[in-house]
């Protein structure tokens, strides 16, 4: 009874170690290969997510912190120097003021036009210390200083050439988006009516 019961005990005994190496060598291993399918599958979802957000036509990324664009169309990619917002305060007599900073945030391209002429605001006069005329004065529209080609984006906003391209990469503008008229001539061919505009 006793060699039959030491026997028992020590077949019980390897089986309970065998079943625990078991379970030691196979668990972290099936614990890993668990978490790394979980991640899998994340990725794969927040990859479905991002092509999701992706535009399905041309856009334009404007960075106003380093005053630089890039336009996306496919696989084409092109990144140029810009001038946006000074942030500069302007104060007339009584309670009007201006801030020119370029908005942030995004927006759609809304008008393209060929040989903009620029409608001058009431700030133009201001800063040149010139009267205020009437809203249809002739002396409100100026031919040529905003290149050959603009895009507006809402609120009064252009994309647009400029006269100044010395001061590209430096924040001048009154809140309009300047670039050098070989990349004005690129973002006018590629973006279209209601090709995204993201600034940040």
């Amino acid at each position: 009874m006793t060699r039959f019961l030491s026997i028992f005990l020590i077949k019980f005994f390897l089986i309970i170690t065998v079943s625990y190496a078991q379970n030691y060598n196979t668990s972290p291993v099936a614990s890993q290969q668990k978490k790394i399918d979980d991640l899998k599958t994340k990725l794969n979802s927040l990859k479905l997510q991002y092509q999701k957000l992706q535009p399905h036509r041309p856009y334009i990324i404007i960075n106003t912190s380093e005053n630089e664009v890039v336009v996306h169309d496919g696989d084409f990619s092109h990144r140029a120097r810009c001038s946006t917002g000074s942030y500069i305060l302007l104060k007339a007599h009584g309670q009007r003021e201006w801030l020119f900073k370029t908005p942030r945030g995004a927006f759609r391209i809304t008008v393209k036009l060929r040989n903009p002429v620029w409608y001058k605001p009431d700030w133009a006069f201001i800063e040149e210390d010139l009267p205020i005329p009437s809203l249809a004065a002739r002396s409100r529209y100026q031919s040529g200083v905003l290149g050959d080609f603009a895009v507006a984006f809402g609120q009064g906003y252009l994309i647009h050439g400029t006269l100044y391209k010395r001061l590209l990469g430096m924040p001048v503008t009154h809140g309009c988006v300047r670039l050098d008229d070989h990349d004005m001539q690129l973002v006018f061919t590629k973006l279209t009516h209601g090709s995204k505009v993201f600034i940040f």
